[in-house]
């Protein structure tokens, strides 16, 4: 009987050693599934979302850069092309006002000449003219006042 009780105590001892120990191997394995699960899930999540976050702050550094460097270029280019244009207007103005200027006073003192030389030709003939016919009266009268005396 003491075996018998010895055996059955033995059993009892080494069958709750093994249900211990097999529910202890049975709740750290499960513990162990479950922490590697939540990390793993953990780190997918953090490395998925620091991804998202990443590419999405690329993005939009990406687009601002380019929005403000095409904003930038067609400014640049816009100002250029209307300080040109503003340039070669005035400039055109410029030219042309001087030309017009030039032109109008060639003109106005080719007139001014000309009718003042065509006045001065027409009095000195007219003057001569005058001259030169008093001048004859003159003689002609003396030469018949002269006659008649």
């Amino acid at each position: 009987m003491y075996c018998t009780v010895l055996y059955c105590t033995e059993l009892y001892c080494t069958v709750l050693c093994c249900t211990v120990l097999y529910c202890t191997v049975l709740c750290c394995t499960l513990l162990y599934s479950i922490l590697l699960y939540c990390t793993v899930l953990y780190c997918t999540v953090l490395y998925c979302t620091s991804l998202y976050c990443t590419v999405l702050c690329c993005a939009v550094l990406y687009c601002t850069v380019l929005f403000c460097t095409v904003l930038y270029f067609t400014v640049l280019y816009c100002t250029v092309l209307y300080c040109m244009v503003l340039y070669c207007t005035v400039l055109y103005s410029t030219v042309l006002y001087r030309i017009v200027l030039y032109c109008t006073a060639l003109y106005c003192t080719l007139l001014y000449c000309t009718v003042l030389y065509c006045t001065v030709v027409y009095c000195t003939v007219l003057y001569c003219n005058v001259l030169y016919c008093s001048v004859l009266y003159l003689l002609f009268c003396t030469v018949l006042y002269c006659t008649v005396l």
